[in-house]
Formats: structure tokens, C-alpha cells, sequence
């Protein structure tokens, strides 16, 4: 690639991988949370927000860097000392390879709908509709309607302002940035997050999901097999219901209400309080 000068530019060197793409500036993100020894480099993050072209860029190098392009936002802290990562002491890929999407469902469905003694179900049924106290499990894979990484390129303008920055995390598949980068949005949710990622990479193979952008509290994500019948969207209302029970009884106040919202949508965007 040449400069403005015709001069060539030398490719981009991020934890020792190369991308050909010109890189504005920025830092390397370490973990916060070490108690011993040099704190661990968790990705790059950039000055300045990107721009949708940049990320598309890298996003088609991914396989051959191995770095994934994420958008981070975080408005309320200072980036490069207290950002969206390294909150919390980061969880080793190992823990998401443990994880089956099934069981992660029936977990998390369980201890949410558990019944106290005095007090009786946690929610009432019109809730869970159409579903019951007993977990439905996963949801059929949806039916492509567009290639994912193009779909996913052309949501990216949506997710960019003056408070987002681009990261790079050496990662072999988006989902799993949740769980390497020490990310505690989920905290009120789940104590750990190698679960989530292993839910997600189930999203990434059944619906075509690739993940946009993380925040202290939120995650977004496009999506280019989304369920299209009301049945299909219900049976996704319901693992989206154990990944982020706070994006549906907040807003939507039932799975029901949740499926109507999500059929045919191209992006999933969560939060937790």
C-alpha cells in the first residue's frame, strides 16, 4: 500500500500478527485486575472512533491476522485506564470449550424460574409464554439471508460515534472476546461469561451473528439468519431470555412480547443492569 508521498507503507504489526491495513493510533489495553507479575496485554485499542471502512478492512483479514475488529463504547470512562475490558480477571478459551449451548440454557433458565418457598415462582407464567417453568432448550438454526460478514459491515455505521473506539482482540471468533477480554457487563447476570460465549458462538453457526460492539453494560450484534415465523422467534426469545433476562423484562415485559420484536430483525442488542 502506498503513502500520500507514493512512499510504501509497512503493514501493521498487533501482538505479532500483520495486517496490511493502515492503523490510526492507538494502545495496547492490559489487564486490570493483576496482582503479581507484568499485567497481560488484552487487545489494541485505537485514539479516535473508526470509521465503517477501516473495520470492514479488517474484519476480511480476520482469518489470516487473527484479530477480530470490535467496537467498544464507553462514554463514562477514560479509554486506555478504566475502559470496558479487563475489569475483571479474564477467563481462559479452555472454559468456553466446556460449555454446551444446551446446558448453558438449562442452567440459567433453572436458577431464574426457581420457586421460593415462601414466596412461590419467581415469574409468573405469562412471562415465560409460550414456554413454562421447564427450560424449551435451543432454538433451529435460522435460514441465511444474507453472508454474515457483509451484513454485519453494513450495520457497522449504526454503532459508530464520537464515543466509540475500535479494538483488535487476538481471538479466533467474535463470541469469545466476551470471555478473554475480563468483560463484566453480565456481572449482575452470571458470575462468569464463558457460558455467554459459548451461547454465542452457537448464535454465530445458527443465525449468522457476528459480534459488533461491546460496553460496560451492553453488547450488539448483527444477525443474517434471523427467525422469520412466530414459532421460530419465540424459541429465540427464549435462549435470549437466559442470555439477558433484563432486555426483555424491562422492555418487552414477556418472551411473547420479545418474539414479535425480533422477527425478521438484523441486529440484537442487549443490556444489563
Amino acid at each position: 500500500m502506498l503513502r500520500d508521498d507514493g512512499r510504501a507503507e509497512a503493514p501493521a504489526t498487533v501482538f505479532g500478527a500483520e495486517v496490511s491495513v493502515p492503523l490510526p493510533s492507538g494502545e495496547v489495553l492490559t489487564e486490570q485486575t493483576a496482582v503479581a507479575g507484568d499485567p497481560a496485554p488484552l487487545c489494541w485499542i485505537s485514539d479516535e472512533p473508526p470509521s465503517p471502512q477501516l473495520v470492514a478492512a479488517l474484519r476480511a483479514e480476520h482469518r489470516t491476522s487473527g484479530l477480530w475488529p470490535l467496537l467498544l463504547c464507553d462514554g463514562n470512562e477514560v479509554y486506555g485506564e478504566r475502559c470496558t475490558v479487563g475489569v475483571v480477571p479474564p477467563e481462559p478459551l479452555e472454559h468456553i470449550d466446556r460449555w454446551r449451548l444446551v446446558d448453558v440454557m438449562a442452567r440459567i433458565w433453572d436458577g431464574l424460574v426457581q420457586a421460593d418457598d415462601d414466596l412461590g415462582p419467581a415469574y409468573d407464567r405469562e412471562v415465560l409464554a409460550p414456554f413454562d417453568y421447564d427450560c424449551p432448550g435451543p432454538a433451529p438454526a435460522g435460514n441465511l439471508l444474507a453472508d454474515p460478514d457483509i451484513l454485519a459491515n453494513q450495520q457497522l455505521p449504526r454503532f459508530i460515534d464520537d464515543e466509540t473506539r475500535l479494538a483488535l482482540v487476538p481471538v479466533r471468533r467474535g463470541a469469545d472476546v466476551l470471555t478473554v477480554l475480563g468483560w463484566s457487563g453480565a456481572a449482575n447476570h452470571v458470575s462468569r461469561t464463558a457460558g455467554l460465549s459459548a451461547m454465542a458462538r452457537s448464535w454465530e453457526d445458527r443465525f449468522g451473528a457476528r459480534l459488533l460492539r461491546l460496553g460496560p453494560d451492553r453488547l450488539d450484534l448483527s444477525v443474517s439468519a434471523p427467525p422469520q415465523d412466530p414459532d421460530h422467534a419465540a424459541a429465540v426469545a427464549a435462549e435470549h431470555w437466559t442470555f439477558c433476562p433484563d432486555r426483555i423484562l424491562q422492555e418487552t415485559g414477556s418472551i411473547a412480547a420479545y418474539a414479535q420484536e425480533i422477527r425478521g430483525r438484523r441486529t440484537w442488542s442487549f443490556w444489563w443492569e
